[in-house]
């Protein structure tokens, strides 16, 4: 019996048309990858700030503006008016705009990171110039750029403020050099801290309102927690003083209290009850910053298809 040699199939050939329908093409210089991050930096700091929005979506970040600087204007004024009143306190300055920027964070990086996720823009990102750990540099950036501006400089210019309305100013400059410096550490440090915080949060859904109630709810919550632990178990442990850890804006707070050592703040508060060294929250803020870093590099690690 004779076999019979199969017909072999052969595929059809693959076909394709490139069709022009006017879009603008791009002849310029490839500017590469560092170009890209800084084109994401860019974008993410206008998107939080409402620049190329609505006039309604720049209110909110404007009044916050205004609402940190107000102190510092009130300060320097009653200083001049009347120096022996003492009244223009870095601490004090702190406290009352501690909440504003937490609010102010609260706002900007769910917008900068919750949107990417929901318009499913981020294979769009990675397809490009920028990697992954990239587009997280760049949100960091953005963030702490802006926290910055809403305290370093409200900071300085207290300093400033301060300086200007002494009795012989260059004296004053050159005795205080000492508290710029702190003004600065202790201003990035609320920066960066309330800022990589806020991204890691933002990280964890797609959507701004879910993202800044965790985030607000959350704080509160564990500033209530540190608050009722430390003060139930302070007098029978020394090692509770620690709980306060657990918060932190009360973190924060102690950083600039233990910082600029004005004795500002109230004797029963939670930074003057527990006392800690300085560098046990410089220690904790750093800490806390570098292990968000690395959970947003996670969250969007190569396994991560959102």
């Amino acid at each position: 019996m004779s076999s019979v040699n199969p017909v072999p199939v052969v595929p059809p050939e693959r076909y394709g048309e490139v069709f022009d329908r006017g879009y603008a093409h791009y002849d310029g210089p490839r500017l590469g990858r560092r170009q890209a991050v800084r084109s994401l930096v860019d974008y993410s700091v206008k998107r939080a700030m409402g620049i190329r929005k609505s006039w309604t979506a720049k209110v909110v970040p404007f009044l916050l503006y205004v609402a940190v600087l107000i102190p510092v204007i009130a300060m320097i004024g009653i200083d001049a008016l009347v120096p022996d009143f003492n009244f223009s306190s870095y601490t004090t300055y702190v406290n009352w705009t501690l909440v504003i920027v937490g609010i102010f964070v609260a706002m900007a990086a769910p917008e900068m990171i919750c949107v990417d996720r929901r318009e499913r823009t981020l294979p769009l990102y990675f397809s490009r110039a920028i990697s992954r750990g990239d587009y997280v540099n760049a949100k960091v950036i953005a963030v702490t750029l802006l926290t910055t501006t809403m305290t370093v400089l409200p900071l300085v210019i207290l300093w400033l403020g301060r300086q200007l309305s002494a009795d012989g100013v260059w004296k004053a400059i050159q005795d205080n050099i000492g508290d710029l410096g702190r003004a600065l550490g202790v201003g990035f440090l609320i920066a960066g801290t309330l800022g990589v915080l806020g991204l890691a949060v933002s990280s964890l859904t797609d959507r701004k309102a879910v993202a800044m109630t965790i985030f607000i709810i959350g704080f509160l919550v564990l500033q209530a927690l540190a608050e009722s632990s430390v003060r139930l178990l302070v007098e029978d442990y020394e090692w509770s003083r620690y709980l306060i850890l657990i918060s932190p804006p009360q973190v924060l707070l102690a950083i600039a209290s233990a910082a600029f050592d004005d004795a500002t703040l109230d004797p029963d508060s939670l930074p003057e009850l527990v006392d800690l060294n300085l560098w046990v929250y410089v220690a904790y803020a750093i800490g806390l910053m570098t292990l968000c870093v690395l959970f947003l590099r996670w969250r969007y690690s190569p396994r991560d298809d959102a």
